[in-house]
């Protein structure tokens, strides 16, 4: 299986039927294993949403099935990651339709930014993410606060 990193800015916008045209440079990005389908769900801020493809969303629900389906809070967890995703699969020119409920989670009217995030894409209203970014801590800040020492490099044999 290839290794996909997202990376990169996107602005869209809906058309008159909620179809967003995925930019074909991510479409290019995203593995034959990924069935042109995109799985979008509430995003972890509660105000954007995430996008796997396919192929990366049944990964990570691979993972996902190894919790404790005995503790609460990791039922409440998968209800509220995993009970709204929403299999979005792309038309031949790239499109999808994004139902009401799923704007509505994402608080996008019209306009969005596509964020590539490694394994997955963060869809933001952009006034929404202005707003988040300014509140956050900035990049520099974040860089000092992250233990880079806790990463795991693949080591060349």
């Amino acid at each position: 299986m290839a290794i996909v990193d997202f990376a990169g800015e996107y602005r869209c916008s809906l058309d008159m039927k909620n179809r967003i045209n995925i930019p074909s440079s991510i479409r290019k990005q995203m593995s034959a294993e990924a069935e042109d389908t995109l799985v979008i769900t509430s995003g972890f801020e509660g105000i954007n949403l995430y996008a796997y493809p396919l192929n990366e969303w049944q990964r990570l629900t691979k993972l996902l099935r190894t919790l404790n389906p005995f503790e609460k809070n990791t039922r409440d967890f998968i209800r509220q990651f995993v009970g709204v995703a929403f299999y979005a699969v792309l038309d031949n020119q790239g499109r999808t339709m994004l139902p009401e409920r799923i704007l509505k989670m994402g608080k996008i009217e019209k306009d969005l930014i596509i964020y590539g995030s490694l394994t997955k894409l963060e869809i933001w209203n952009p006034d929404i993410y202005n707003t988040y970014k300014g509140e956050n801590l900035s990049l520099p800040d974040l860089a000092e606060k992250i233990r880079f020492t806790d990463m795991i490099y693949e080591k060349d044999e």
